[in-house]
């Protein structure tokens, strides 16, 4: 019985609590990913995360304001990340 695919991985990087990757076990929203890293570090620019996602062979930066999303605003993205989804917090 297979028990975890390894393969279906999300990875976060920059100022988090806990950067790293991140197994894609279910529907998994940005805002729930920097919530498993430990959450944005103190100097973490919130306003400019990115989603680094490869699409049909090209990449794709897709952006992410953290301030937005928390005060209930533009939230379409929050979007639900895929297996090999970076994100970065700079």
């Amino acid at each position: 019985m297979v028990k975890q695919i390894n393969s279906r991985r999300v990875y976060i990087t920059g100022l988090v609590g806990k950067p790293g990757a991140y197994p894609l076990s279910s529907s998994t929203s940005v805002l729930q990913l920097i919530s498993m890293a430990g959450g944005l570090n103190e100097f973490a620019n919130s306003k400019k995360i990115r989603i680094m996602r490869n699409e049909g062979g090209k990449q794709e930066s897709l952006p992410f304001n953290y301030k937005d999303v928390a005060n209930g605003t533009n939230l379409d993205q929050n979007i639900e990340l895929k297996p090999g989804d970076t994100v970065v917090v700079p």
